[in-house]
């Protein structure tokens, strides 16, 4: 039998309860102050990773994303080199040449030195530029490739990043770009910049170039092979995202094997070992031509079995 005076359990019910409830509001306003301190800490971090995220070519962030899915996409090509100039033939036999079942060809507008293959009314405004004194009109050239129904992609070699004088290099850059405003207005569908000087320190220069094209002629498909050098660098997936911010398509080199190499098997090995990227930024394989329709087939086929979809045969 419970003697307890039934008042002294009443209060300590009380003070169980006030108890509980102090202990309740207590937990609540420490789980309050918790969830703003987190906030506050977060933010904080937030911003501290905002001001120091890297600036260079490795921020691979969305904005970046955003202006490369700004550019027109670049089409998927199978060209066989065409030779806007070549001794012993003329271009219409060359053109008839192409396969029938071909659908792209691939010209270039100037030897690796910079010598224009076609006649250029730019010759008159930049004095450095020179045309071949066999060249003729590009426009005809394209009109003839056009009545093929074939697509045709330009070759600019762009020698001018080994100019020691910044301010007659400038000048040229800014021309070469002329040049490939004036072979697009001609009627080609893309131009491919090739430039064996450029290295790593000319990434932004060369972002550069495509910008001022995009900016001469709205819509312009313009691609370019990307540099040695930055082929080579550890952070080279970083600057190649950042030329493809600028290109509408990339290019790797697949057609310069040592004099010694036995060329199927640089062509593989070369199309091996850069396969993720190429698929990665849907880049063109670029292929040495040869003389004979098995061998040409025979680089075609590596390339299919790599499963890279896009590439050309330099003239």
């Amino acid at each position: 039998m419970n003697n307890r005076p039934k008042h002294l359990q009443y209060r300590k019910n009380i003070y169980r309860r006030k108890r509980t409830k102090a202990i309740a509001v207590i937990v609540g306003a420490a789980l309050i102050v918790l969830f703003v301190l987190f906030l506050i800490i977060g933010n904080a971090l937030h911003n501290k990773t905002a001001e120091e995220e890297p600036t260079d070519y490795g921020s691979e962030d969305s904005s970046m994303s955003e202006e490369n899915s700004s550019l027109p996409a670049a089409a998927t090509v199978g060209a066989y080199a065409l030779p806007l100039l070549e001794d012993g033939s003329a271009f219409s036999s060359r053109l008839d040449a192409i396969p029938e079942d071909a659908g792209a060809v691939c010209i270039n507008l100037n030897s690796e030195d910079g010598l224009l293959l076609y006649r250029s009314e730019l010759i008159s405004e930049f004095s450095f530029l020179q045309s071949s004194g066999d060249a003729t009109s590009l426009s005809n050239s394209i009109s003839s490739i056009k009545d093929r129904n074939l697509h045709a992609s330009a070759l600019l070699h762009i020698p001018s990043f080994s100019e020691e004088d910044d301010l007659a290099r400038e000048i040229q850059l800014t021309a070469w770009c002329a040049v490939a405003v004036e072979a697009i207005r001609a009627g080609v569908d893309d131009c491919l910049i090739m430039t064996s000087s450029a290295g790593v320190n000319d990434i932004e220069k060369l972002c550069s170039l495509a910008n001022l094209i995009h900016d001469m002629e709205d819509g312009a498909i313009v691609g370019i092979v990307i540099p040695e050098e930055v082929l080579s660098v550890g952070n080279s997936e970083a600057l190649i995202s950042k030329l493809s911010s600028s290109y509408n398509f990339l290019a790797i080199n697949a057609a310069n094997p040592k004099e010694d190499e036995d060329v199927a098997m640089y062509v593989e090995t070369r199309i091996a070992r850069m396969q993720v990227q190429l698929i990665y930024h849907k880049m063109r394989a670029l292929l040495p031509t040869a003389d004979d329709a098995p061998v040409m087939k025979e680089y075609i086929d590596t390339v299919k079995k790599y499963n890279v979809s896009s590439w050309q045969f330099l003239p």
